[in-house]
């Protein structure tokens, strides 16, 4: 899809979003975006305050070992877990381990630009959950591999806020920037016009695959990555494998 046929779509996308959003509001009983044809908006979890200040730093170990060693995020995606990895080194981010429900947008493309940059292998294991702003994070591995039991899921970003009209409007610039940021480390354009409009669009590794966002479906040793001996629990520095 060339430049001005993804502005195109840009465009059409962020009209019917306002449109859709603006049916579902109406709809609604409260301030929340409605639910159509059965399918509930999905949104993260507000994460329970305590083990996201723990210090990543004195759980990694020390330089050396990082060969040996998978970065595991298994929790909500905040700025604070961005801060911690964004201050890490290419080596400590060589193998990620993803199992979470997503969290906040930004920091979700702040953390998948860096992966990025550390060229850094990314996977979802047999029985783990990839979703929503996940799926960016995950994006952001030079190298992305993932069980044939792994599931993905996205959709449509969700803003809260005391005024409705502002989380609506939050929600379109939540998902433009959700869907640009995957479109710029590699994404189809064509994510425009198959994302779903309301609900959750929940896709098995090899349904993940064809769309362009797994690369390798097995363990993640088939795909490059050297046998890892230790995880390392992205905050509470615990859980060895």
């Amino acid at each position: 899809m060339n430049l001005s046929a993804r502005f195109f779509a840009l465009f059409l996308f962020i009209v019917g979003f306002v449109l859709m959003l603006g049916v579902g509001y109406k709809a609604s009983t409260d301030s929340n975006l409605a639910v159509r044809r059965g399918a509930v908006v999905f949104a993260p979890p507000v994460p329970a305050g305590g083990l996201l200040f723990v210090s990543l730093e004195s759980a990694l170990p020390q330089e050396g070992a990082f060969s040996r060693t998978t970065l595991v995020i298994d929790d909500v995606i905040t700025p604070v877990l961005a801060g911690r990895i964004l201050a890490l080194p290419d080596r400590a981010l060589a193998r990620v381990m993803l199992n979470t429900v997503g969290g906040d947008v930004q920091s979700a493309i702040a953390i998948a630009n860096r992966l990025r940059a550390a060229k850094a292998h990314t996977h979802v294991s047999a029985g783990a959950r990839c979703f929503s702003a996940c799926a960016l994070v995950y994006q952001g591995g030079v190298t992305r591999s993932a069980d044939r039991e792994a599931l993905f899921l996205l959709h449509y970003a969700v803003q809260t806020a005391d005024d409705p009209e502002r989380a609506h409007i939050g929600s379109i610039w939540g998902t433009v920037a959700l869907i640009e940021a995957m479109i710029d480390l590699g994404l189809d354009a064509e994510i425009y016009d198959q994302m779903p409009g309301f609900g959750d669009w929940l896709l098995t590794a090899s349904q993940a695959r064809s769309l362009g966002l797994v690369q390798h479906i097995g363990p993640r040793d088939e795909a490059g990555a050297v046998q890892d001996t230790a995880s390392v629990r992205a905050w509470t520095g615990s859980g060895q494998s």
